[in-house]
């Protein structure tokens, strides 16, 4: 079991500079439940509406592919050609009876229609397959961090100053898996705000990871605000995550993560820090292919190059 005091004073701190230009401390400790609503709400940002959020990199993708640019312009042209329709002659005419200028019209009305529909399915796809992952996540684990994680609440001595009936007591993870967060300092408020989380949990199912006997965790849920990006923060939080996961009562022979295309910053931070593509597979949404990469990192050969 884990010593508490020990593990708060070994969890990384970080020198990182605000976007005010100021220094400030970034600290990485468990999560509390008072963080709930904020991990939830950043959670959903920096996976859908922030800077870097990974269906905004995939809508502007989609934008520019050719398919979505031949459908645009035939539904611009079918629209054109409808109002030249109308314009050719009196609209009673075209309406009654079963002119050429009526059929005319309903094949282009029809064309119009299809290309429409590839369009917004198409915009469906490049974001509805986040959607419905970030509304998974807030529905199961996200919903009971605490509960999930199979965090504890630390005994407080009698010489504690903390109260033990406090309303916000401090956790500790009781096995393999946990959840952090980020915090440091805000200039403008001048209290603690998160700025990130991370959690180690359950592997994830076959595909992804198929060796019996292997002691595998997955490294989920990460994500760092977007005001306080390239700091060194994930960093921080991977290294907790890592630690964790290496400590004597777990050993821990790999650490997994997933993540898509459409993230290659993460992916960029992964490589630099020791983790390989393991396993690439696409994932069908609508009619988007979505390129999904499982990151590994084996922790006994880390652990033995650490001892060299």
């Amino acid at each position: 079991m884990h010593d508490h005091n020990a593990l708060a004073d070994n969890l990384p701190k970080t020198n990182a500079s605000d976007q005010f230009g100021s220094s400030s401390v970034v600290r990485v400790r468990v999560f509390r439940k008072s963080d709930s609503e904020v991990v939830r709400r950043l959670f959903k940002t920096c996976l859908l509406t922030g800077e870097g959020a990974p269906p905004r990199a995939h809508l502007a993708a989609t934008i520019q592919s050719p398919s979505f640019l031949c459908a645009l312009t035939i539904l611009i042209m079918s629209v054109i050609t409808a109002a030249m329709v109308f314009n050719s002659e009196p609209a009673s005419h075209i309406l009654s009876g079963r002119s050429s200028a009526k059929i005319r019209l309903v094949m282009v009305i029809s064309t119009a229609l299809l290309a429409l529909w590839y369009l917004c399915y198409s915009i469906y796809s490049a974001v509805g397959f986040y959607l419905r992952f970030v509304s998974t996540c807030l529905r199961t684990d996200l919903m009971d961090i605490q509960g999930h994680y199979n965090l504890h609440e630390v005994k407080k001595s009698s010489s504690d100053k903390i109260l033990e009936d406090s309303t916000d007591p401090e956790l500790r993870p009781m096995g393999i898996k946990a959840f952090w967060v980020a915090e440091t300092m805000s200039p403008v408020t001048q209290k603690t705000e998160i700025v990130g989380c991370i959690s180690l949990g359950d592997p994830p199912p076959p595909p992804f990871t198929s060796e019996p006997g292997v002691r595998v965790a997955e490294l989920c849920r990460m994500v760092i605000s977007p005001h306080h990006r390239r700091q060194g923060i994930a960093g921080a939080l991977m290294q907790a995550c890592e630690a964790h996961a290496m400590a004597n009562e777990h050993k821990l022979s790999a650490i997994v993560l997933r993540t898509t295309f459409y993230q290659p910053h993460a992916r960029e931070l992964y490589a630099k820090l020791g983790y390989r593509i393991a396993l690439e597979t696409n994932v069908r949404f609508g009619n988007a292919d979505i390129p999904v990469f499982l990151y590994r990192k084996d922790l006994m050969n880390h652990e033995n190059k650490q001892h060299l």
